[in-house]
C-alpha cells in the first residue's frame, strides 16, 4: 500500500528572537504573563535531537530580518552574533538535511524599506495587499538573498500572517520569478493557507506558466502546542493532554487520525515560539511525545517528507493537484 506524506511545518523561527514579543500589542501571552523577547540555544538543540531521533521532517522557516531587528547575516540587535552564527549552524548541519529550508519573507513585523533596511509604518501582510508583482518579487528576492548567503538551498516562502492574500496572483507570480532570479529553480511552494476538517486536503497547484509551477501547501492540523505558551503549567499532564490532540496513545484517535479518515494529507503547523513555550520548552517535550506516537502507531501507513519532497510529487503529478482552493 502507498504511504500517505505527513509533515511538519515550524514557523516564525530565529536565531534568539521571539517574533511575538517584537510583533504583539500588548506583550503579554493569553493567560496574561510577560512575553520572553529572546529564546535560548538550547531549544534549536533540543529540536535537532528530536529530529534526528525520530525522523520527522518537514519545512523549517527562518525569519531573516526578525522583528526588525538586523538579519541573520549581520547579526541582530542586543545579540551576541556568535550565538546567532550558532543558532544558525545548528539548523544547517541537523535541521536542514530533514526540513525544507525558506524565508518567513523578511520581518513578520513592520515592512522593510528595501533600500535603507528600516521599518516602515505598517505591517508586512497589511503592506502587501496593496502590492503588484513589480513591488512583491523584489522583496522577496530580498528574502531568498539572506537565506542562500546564510548557507540554505531553498524552494518556497512562508507568509508571515496572511502575506499576500489579498493579491494571490501577483503574489504567485512575484514568488515564482524571485525564486529563478536567486536559485534557478522553476518550481516553488508557499505556505499561506490551512484547509482543516476538510475531505481530500492536499497541496494544489497555484500557477503555472511557461515551464515554471508555484504549488500552494497548505496546513491542515491545528497547532496544539501553541497553549503551552499561555499557561504557566509544564508539568506532564499538560504534555500528554497536548499530544493527545494530534494522536492518542492508543493511535485511534485525535486529529491526525481525522486527517488520514477524511483522506487528508496530515500536514501538521506548529510555531517556534510554541515549541519554545515562552521559554519553558514545554512545547518540544510535547513535540516528543506527539513524534513517538506517530512513529508507534502509523509507519505502516504514512511516511514523513519535506515540503520539497511533496512540491516534486505535486509537480510530477500535476493532473492530481490542480484543486481550486475554495475559502470556507
Amino acid at each position: 500500500m502507498k504511504k500517505i506524506p505527513i509533515t511538519l511545518i515550524i514557523d516564525d523561527s530565529a536565531p534568539f528572537i521571539s517574533t511575538p514579543y517584537f510583533n504583539r500589542e500588548p506583550k503579554v501571552t493569553g493567560d496574561g504573563r510577560p512575553l520572553v523577547p529572546y529564546y535560548p540555544n538550547e531549544a534549536i538543540f533540543d529540536l535537532a535531537d528530536i529530529v534526528e531521533k525520530h525522523g520527522i521532517k518537514g519545512k523549517f522557516s527562518i525569519v531573516p530580518m526578525a522583528g526588525n531587528q538586523g538579519d541573520i547575516i549581520n547579526g541582530f540587535e542586543g545579540i551576541d552574533k556568535a550565538e546567532s552564527d550558532a543558532w544558525l549552524g545548528c539548523v544547517r548541519e541537523r535541521i536542514y538535511p530533514a526540513f525544507s529550508i525558506c524565508p518567513e519573507i523578511l520581518s513578520h513585523c513592520k515592512a522593510v524599506d528595501l533600500e535603507t533596511g528600516k521599518a516602515l509604518s505598517e505591517r508586512e501582510d497589511e503592506w502587501s495587499f496593496r502590492q503588484d508583482r513589480t513591488t512583491l518579487t523584489p522583496y522577496i528576492t530580498r528574502a531568498f538573498e539572506l537565506i542562500k548567503s546564510a548557507g540554505f538551498d531553498s524552494h518556497g516562502v512562508t507568509s508571515p500572517w496572511n502575506f499576500g492574500i489579498e493579491v494571490e496572483k501577483e503574489y504567485n507570480i512575484a514568488l515564482s520569478a524571485a525564486l529563478y532570479n536567486v536559485y534557478g529553480h522553476k518550481n516553488a511552494y508557499y505556505f499561506l493557507h490551512s484547509r482543516r476538517d476538510a475531505e481530500n486536503a492536499k497541496p494544489w497547484i497555484a500557477h503555472e506558466e511557461d515551464d515554471r509551477c508555484v504549488v500552494s501547501i497548505p496546513a491542515t492540523v491545528r497547532d496544539h502546542i501553541w497553549q503551552t505558551m499561555d499557561t504557566p503549567e509544564t508539568g506532564d499532564e499538560l504534555v500528554r493532554k497536548v499530544a493527545d490532540a494530534y494522536i492518542t496513545e492508543d493511535g485511534k484517535g485525535g486529529d491526525i487520525i481525522k486527517e488520514l479518515e477524511l483522506g487528508a494529507y496530515p500536514i501538521l503547523c506548529t510555531h517556534w515560539q510554541s515549541l519554545c513555550s515562552n521559554g519553558a520548552l514545554t512545547g518540544l517535550r510535547a513535540l516528543r511525545e506527539v513524534a513517538r506516537r506517530i512513529n508507534e502507531h502509523l509507519l505502516d501507513r504514512v511516511e514523513w517528507v519535506s515540503f520539497e519532497t511533496l512540491l516534486d510529487r505535486v509537480v510530477t503529478d500535476r493532473d492530481s493537484f490542480r484543486t481550486v482552493y475554495q475559502k470556507a
